[in-house]
């Protein structure tokens, strides 16, 4: 680990170099994970040659490093606390919530008078959000017959 110590002695130097390749804000931290890659996959001798750390070599990890943190920013974007708090959001409307809830209702007022083959098969084709298919499968009811049945619940 002793090695690890020459390898950081220029650590300024890392830094400016990843500022220069566009990233001020996370340097340190691809800096810092640079020397846990350095740690894990490398060789002493392959980075200390004569008591002298072999810079070039440095340069290549830490560019690599920088071009896999610019992937995974484009992959996971952040976003600022400044922006969250100046977006708008509709403001929550009890009317809408009271019209969904009724006609919900309506609905199940409607479907306790049906058949108990319609009501079972209309009921598990809308909790479970299978498709007919599945749902053939499972039941062992053929597709014709469940996509009728729905076709007519549905227009009920």
């Amino acid at each position: 680990m002793k090695w690890l110590g020459i390898v950081a002695k220029h650590h300024k130097e890392y830094v400016s170099i990843v500022n220069g390749f566009g990233e001020h804000f996370y340097a340190e931290d691809i800096v810092q994970e640079t020397y846990l890659r350095i740690l894990k996959y490398c060789k002493p001798e392959a980075i200390i040659t004569n008591g002298n750390v072999n810079k070039s070599y440095v340069y290549f990890v830490l560019r690599n490093m920088y071009i896999d943190f610019e992937k995974y920013k484009a992959k996971h974007p952040k976003v600022s606390i400044e922006e969250i708090g100046q977006l708008e959001c509709e403001p929550y409307s009890v009317e809408k919530h009271e019209c969904y809830e009724e006609i919900i209702r309506l609905i199940n007022n409607e479907v306790e008078g049906w058949h108990w083959y319609d009501k079972m098969l209309f009921d598990l084709y809308k909790k479970t959000g299978k498709s007919i298919r599945e749902l053939s499968k499972e039941t062992t009811i053929s597709t014709k017959s469940i996509f009728q049945t729905l076709k007519h619940c549905k227009e009920r």
